[in-house]
């Protein structure tokens, strides 16, 4: 069985879509509910009985997968029940959900300290705008995101990768699981309100 709890972050792929997304509702020792947003209502559906399912699970012991398949149907009240299935370790394969936002936060670079605004985030790396440009491939900076957002203060080392134009996209290089969760969560309902 994988290891896994409520809350968590998972991603299932199968051939008749490319993937969607979800977070554990509940976990039994033989299936795991999932609630998906409305936006992946239509990939849902499309699952039977019986479907083989590739699924990603980001736990609290790193991004874990399993072979799966439905359990039962998916309901009108967007939960899919799958089977939990042993568990196995891709090295180097980290997916997030990614979600296109708007807010404000702090990036730290060596002494100074200047305001960004985030473009996408997920529970991997943001891409952002610094209002200043004294950003380079290749910086470790700190971020912290404001409670607004994320009911509490985040503070993490990120490594910046890419500096183009007027954005830099950077991945968190220190990182704990519980703020990892919850930036995890704050994307699912970011994409969950649009729809």
């Amino acid at each position: 069985m994988i290891e896994a709890r409520r809350g968590q972050i998972v991603i299932i792929k199968n051939p008749k879509f490319s993937e969607m997304e979800g977070v554990i509702e509940a976990l039994e020792d033989d299936r795991i509910k999932i609630y998906y947003p409305r936006e992946y209502e239509s990939s849902a559906w499309a699952l039977s009985e019986g479907d083989e399912l590739l699924v990603t699970v980001h736990t609290s012991f790193g991004v874990r997968h399993m072979n799966s398949m439905v359990i039962s149907s998916p309901s009108a009240d967007g939960e899919l029940v799958i089977e939990n299935a042993a568990a196995f370790e891709l090295p180097k394969n980290r997916e997030y959900v990614r979600a296109a936002v708007e807010f404000s936060f702090f990036v730290k670079k060596d002494d100074s300290l200047i305001r960004a605004n985030c473009i996408d985030i997920s529970a991997g790396g943001i891409k952002f705008a610094p209002e200043e440009n004294i950003l380079a491939q290749g910086d470790e900076i700190e971020i912290k995101f404001l409670s607004e957002e994320f009911e509490k203060d985040i503070n993490l080392k990120a490594l910046v990768l890419n500096v183009k134009n007027s954005f830099a996209v950077a991945c968190y290089s220190d990182v704990n699981e519980f703020d990892r969760d919850k930036i995890a969560k704050f994307c699912i309902k970011v994409l969950d309100e649009r729809d």
